[in-house]
């Protein structure tokens, strides 16, 4: 059986470390990105060699900082933040499995990514325990 491709978009190196800690039992071949320009293409590029991802883990706020300028710029769309990132690639493939993974998750701005598209949007809170539980029916 191959290898579920799983795309992190995230801009904390330590999430992607956690996440492909937890998610490495699901036999899980993952691939990161740490804002959404990089993202898109990855996505692009893994879907050219023929490795679609069966999943995208997006986060909201792609800036690198957690200062209100920096948030204020992705959600005027001054900056590519998740909701934009996951537009680009329902672009591309209309079919993309994308689930948000965010400490943003219950503000309008999860419901933004919900609208355009992601299967959930889940909560930080949820822990990478339950979060790699939780999305294990996306890898089937």
């Amino acid at each position: 059986m191959r290898k579920k491709i799983v795309l992190i978009v995230d801009d904390e190196k330590e999430i992607h470390e956690l996440l492909t800690e937890y998610l490495a039992p699901l036999n899980v071949e993952i691939y990161s990105a740490y804002n959404g320009k990089q993202g898109v293409k990855l996505y692009r590029n893994l879907v050219m060699q023929g490795k679609r991802p069966d999943l995208v883990i997006m986060d909201l706020n792609l800036s690198g900082s957690r200062k209100i300028v920096d948030l204020e710029k992705q959600l005027k769309g001054i900056e590519m933040d998740g909701v934009r990132t996951a537009q680009e690639i329902m672009k591309m493939d209309k079919n993309a499995n994308i689930v948000g993974f965010t400490a943003y998750a219950h503000l309008e701005w999860g419901e933004k990514l919900k609208k355009i598209g992601a299967k959930e949007v889940f909560g930080r809170e949820l822990g990478f325990d339950g979060f790699a539980n939780a999305v294990q029916k996306y890898l089937r």
